[in-house]
Formats: structure tokens, C-alpha cells, sequence
């Protein structure tokens, strides 16, 4: 067997038991995301591909098209604001909140508890948007979760660049790092706006069901790719082509002849790529890696649930916002992909690989786990 047969078989088999796994998973009530990721840590095998790479340019960019493309315009414009405040400065401040806990704890130097607290800065509400589903959330609470997880995406790998270089020492003085990180945000998003727009028009065009969800893929991934060729982020580019490709359709609705298909085969695209990611994310976790230093683990995860702790303080408007925020939190596939591809140079590297490992796999687990009845217990009827 070649190499790319051999390749393909092993990605079928890892698809395939992650379709076990959501199944068994379902028929349990418990969180998909934490069956994968839990059993994950539990299989020694080599996965089929190198994970960073992969996860960035393959299976991001779906994953963030089908979240944007499924959000309510209407809720999008009315939590619009509390997205940005969460997205950029809340970003931010959880940067700074982790990488000052642990610079003060004495667990990092700066240059390694700047780079942590960046990777550790996104979140990954999958498992929160699964539990959706079956719960009675108001819209504007499930955009708001939605909306700030893209956004802030694009910011942690944006501000991931900034750190990477203070702490390799080769960064530009702080106002050109600031411009150079608002000007690949605002790249993104005039890409990723154009080439939507460019798609609403193209549909016109057809009305038969291929080329519709032909049309989707490719904005995808071509705005992705595009604005990462031009300094841009890749994925305010594929969040901006989706809500402009939305609106647009929202204007001329004849122009999307399929629109339940369309949607119905996101569905279908989203869960192959978060299954995969979540499995391979729990293979990739060493549990050994997060037992043997206790200390760093302890830090590490309280400074992360203290700085959301905070952000959903202050972001929420009532008690049940900000315990939703506070679930929101959990840590998934772009921080573990970030960590593992880190420079071999960098100094702290290996610690800073052990405290994602034990932030990716506790926040998954401890919040998680008890999300669906806690959801549920905050959101039902009166």
C-alpha cells in the first residue's frame, strides 16, 4: 500500500471511530466533545497528519464558515457591541491576567508567560453550542457565545504572533506590532466581505444544489487562504465572507434556490471536522506530561479560570450570562495546535506544552461534563 492509500485508510479509521464515539456519546448524554477528547487520552496510535498545519488551514476554516453562516443577523447586530468587547479587549485582558498570574507565581518567565497566556486565550464553546440544542437558550445569549469564539480566534492568533516574536526577541517596537495586528484583522474582513459578495452574485447564477454548497466550500477556503497570502487573518476572512454571504442572500433570497440543503450539508461538514479535531486533540494529549508537574497545572488552569471568571463578570448581565460565559470558556484544538508548533528554540517550550495539555483537557472535562443540566437548570421555563 502507497503512502497516500495508507494515509487515507488512517484518517477513514480515526473519522470512523469518531463516529462511534459521538454516537455511543448521544445514547449516554454526555458532551460529544468530551467523549472524543477523553477517549482520545486513552489511544496511543500516530495520527494520519501534522496536526498544526492541518487544523489551521484545513479544518478551521470550515468550522468557522459553518458557525458564522449560522448566526441570526438579527441577534448578530443586537449583541454586535458585547462580541467586540469580548472579542478584542476581553482577549486581551485574559492574556495579560494569565501571563501576569503566572509571572507573579514565579511558574514563567514573561517572554514564555506572554506566549501562554496568548495560546490560552481562545475559546472553544463546541461542546456549549452542542448543548444548545437541547436547551431553551434565548438567541442572543447563543450568538454572543458564538460570536465572541470566532472573533476571538482570530484575535489569540494574532496577538500568538505578537508574543512569539517579544519572546524570541525579534519584535518591532510595540506601536508596530499594535498597527501590524490591526491591519491583518481589518485585511480579513474586507477579503472575506468581497469575496462573499462576489459569492451572493455568483449564485444567482445557478439554482441547482452542487454548485450552491460548491460556491460555500470554496469562499471557505479561498477567502482563508487569500487573506493569509496578504498578511490578513485567515479566519476574520472566512467569518466575514459567511455573514456577508448571508446578508446578502438575506437581500435576495431567489438567489439561494437549496437553502435547507445548504445548511443540512454544513451540519454534516462541522461535525466531520470537529469530530476528527476533538478525537486527534485527545491523542495528542500526554496525561503523563500534566501529573508529573503539579504546580505549573494548578497555576496554569486557576489563572485561566480566574481571568474567564472575571471576563464573564464583567461581560454578563444577569447570573445566568455570566455562568454561560464562564462554561463558554473551555480551551480546545487551536491552543493545543499553537503550543505543539512552537519554536524548539523557545525558552519554556516544554513547560509551556504541559500547561495547554492540562488547560485543553481539564476545562473541556470539569466544564463540560455538567454542562447540559446546568443549562438546564438555568434556562427553564418559570
Amino acid at each position: 500500500m502507497n503512502a497516500v492509500a495508507s494515509g487515507v485508510g488512517a484518517f477513514v479509521a480515526l473519522l470512523g471511530a469518531a463516529v462511534v464515539v459521538s454516537i455511543l456519546a448521544e445514547r449516554l448524554r454526555v458532551p460529544v466533545a468530551v467523549a472524543l477528547v477523553a477517549v482520545g487520552t486513552f489511544v496511543h496510535v500516530d495520527l494520519p497528519f501534522a496536526f498544526g498545519d492541518v487544523l489551521l488551514f484545513v479544518f478551521l476554516p470550515p468550522l468557522v464558515f459553518e458557525a458564522a453562516w449560522n448566526l441570526d443577523l438579527g441577534a448578530l447586530r443586537r449583541t454586535g457591541v458585547r462580541i467586540a468587547m469580548l472579542a478584542v479587549p476581553g482577549t486581551l485582558a485574559t492574556a495579560a491576567l494569565v501571563a501576569g498570574a503566572l509571572i507573579a507565581l514565579g511558574v514563567f518567565t514573561p517572554g514564555s508567560a506572554l506566549v501562554f497566556g496568548a495560546i490560552v486565550s481562545a475559546t472553544d464553546p463546541v461542546a456549549v453550542v452542542a448543548a444548545f440544542r437541547r436547551v431553551d437558550v434565548p438567541l442572543d445569549v447563543r450568538t454572543l457565545v458564538e460570536g465572541e469564539s470566532l472573533a476571538n480566534d482570530g484575535v489569540a492568533l494574532v496577538l500568538f504572533a505578537l508574543a512569539l516574536a517579544f519572546a524570541s526577541g525579534a519584535s518591532p517596537p510595540v506601536g508596530v506590532e499594535i498597527a501590524a495586528g490591526i491591519a491583518a484583522i481589518a485585511i480579513g474582513i474586507a477579503v472575506g466581505v468581497v469575496f462573499g459578495l462576489a459569492c451572493a452574485f455568483a449564485l444567482r447564477a445557478t439554482d441547482a444544489l452542487e454548485y450552491e454548497v460548491t460556491v460555500t466550500i470554496v469562499l471557505a477556503y479561498l477567502a482563508y487562504v487569500a487573506a493569509a497570502a496578504w498578511h490578513g487573518s485567515g479566519l476574520f476572512a472566512t467569518a466575514a465572507g459567511a455573514v456577508a454571504l448571508r446578508a446578502a442572500l438575506a437581500r435576495m433570497p431567489a438567489a439561494l434556490t437549496n437553502a435547507a440543503d445548504v445548511d443540512r450539508a454544513w451540519i454534516a461538514l462541522a461535525f466531520i471536522a470537529n469530530a476528527v479535531v476533538f478525537l486527534a486533540t485527545g491523542i495528542l494529549i500526554q496525561p503523563q506530561r500534566i501529573v508529573h508537574e503539579p504546580v505549573l497545572v494548578i497555576a496554569a488552569v486557576g489563572a485561566v479560570w480566574l481571568a474567564r471568571a472575571l471576563l464573564a463578570l464583567v461581560a454578563g448581565r444577569s447570573r445566568r450570562d455570566r455562568v454561560t460565559l464562564f462554561l463558554a470558556g473551555m480551551r480546545g484544538a487551536l491552543p493545543l495546535a499553537l503550543a505543539l508548533g512552537l519554536p524548539a528554540t523557545l525558552p519554556g517550550r516544554p513547560q509551556i506544552i504541559d500547561a495547554t495539555f492540562a488547560v485543553v483537557l481539564i476545562t473541556i472535562v470539569a466544564q463540560g461534563a455538567p454542562l447540559q443540566p446546568v443549562l438546564a437548570r438555568l434556562y427553564r421555563r418559570a
